[in-house]
């Protein structure tokens, strides 16, 4: 089976360097795409172009056009510091975003922002050297050798099919997709049923989640100091909101990684049971949504997320996962969500 693994690294300056750079370029050719394919689409719907003429824009076609004329250009010779694949996969990202559009399934693409962080290096493994991962550094394509913040969480010696490196406030993160092989699983008992709890935002048990009322309150603290204008002709200004910025971004991963780490361990301890199937409460998230005073709360919930994750487990060990309105179960296991 795959199973996929994040976790953070420690580049060197040059390295963080290449990625802060790599993601730029992803980023810039990303938007150039979208913004042929705009420009395509509006003409298309406004009758400007002839039936031989094409109204979108391939990443393939689009890579060749990169490839061959945009690169050869000397003002564009920057685009060759970003790995080819790299370059393709977000280009076929963009695509997919596109065709979902036309499916009807999704709005129209929008255009990357720096600020959002959502771009992702693509690493495909082409040769035996590559992905190779040992206690406390990891071989990644175009960067070689980049340390580990977190020792032996990946799994050494395990075969690395592709990995992605990303930023998210300040920090850098890797992923890989591992193929692994999962030992038999045994279980001693038989079913169990989890009953969810939905927590209120505003009255969130401090005793119980200590850490999560602390950081939540240093957050709003920083949003509000955000909030403050600043003189636009003032540089030391300007400087001082993109730093209450980034760290009000560190604050929100901080708070997330309480979230899933909480999650996970509800998952661990109801696994430690070794059931042999489980019934989830099935709670009607949408309608509760159509509340105005619940909207707020069921947003932030992580239900979807620990019902993923259990999923995920369930399928990893072969466990039979049901959904109920009422759980029949003798052992009740109660889940509060943060």
């Amino acid at each position: 089976m795959k199973y996929a693994y994040k976790t953070e690294i420690k580049p060197t300056n040059e390295q963080a360097r290449k990625i802060r750079r790599s993601i730029g370029i992803c980023r810039w050719l990303y938007n150039e795409y979208l913004e042929v394919n705009k420009r395509l689409y509006q003409m298309y719907r406004r009758g400007l172009l002839d039936s031989n003429q094409p109204y979108f824009m391939t990443a393939n076609d689009f890579d060749k056009y990169v490839n061959n004329k945009l690169k050869t250009k000397p003002k564009y010779a920057w685009i060759n510091k970003c790995a080819s694949k790299a370059r393709k996969k977000i280009l076929m990202n963009a695509e997919s975003a596109f065709r979902s559009f036309f499916a009807g399934n999704t709005a129209f693409p929008s255009f990357k922002k720096k600020m959002d962080e959502d771009i992702k290096l693509y690493f495909p493994k082409n040769n035996p050297t590559d992905w190779l991962i040992e206690r406390h550094r990891i071989k990644i394509p175009t960067l070689k050798y980049v340390r580990l913040k977190e020792y032996g969480y990946l799994p050494t010696g395990a075969k690395i099919i592709n990995g992605t490196v990303s930023q998210t406030a300040g920090r850098f993160y890797v992923s890989v997709t591992v193929e692994e092989t999962i030992s038999n699983y045994k279980s001693s008992y038989g079913g169990i049923g989890i009953a969810v709890k939905i927590n209120s935002l505003d009255k969130l048990d401090e005793e119980k989640f200590p850490r999560l009322a602390v950081w939540q309150k240093r957050l709003q603290r920083a949003r509000q100091k955000l909030s403050r204008k600043y003189s636009a002709d003032n540089i030391s200004g300007y400087c001082n909101k993109e730093k209450q910025r980034l760290k009000v971004k560190k604050l929100q991963q901080k708070i997330e990684w309480i979230k899933k780490d909480y999650l996970d361990k509800c998952v661990a301890e109801i696994m430690k049971q070794q059931p042999q199937y489980i019934t989830i409460e099935n709670l009607d998230i949408k309608s509760m949504a159509l509340d105005k005073d619940m909207k707020k709360i069921t947003a932030k919930q992580k239900y979807y997320d620990f019902k993923n994750r259990l999923l995920l487990k369930c399928a990893k060990y072969d466990i039979e996962l049901k959904q109920a309105d009422k759980l029949d179960e003798e052992k009740i296991i109660f889940v509060e969500l943060i």
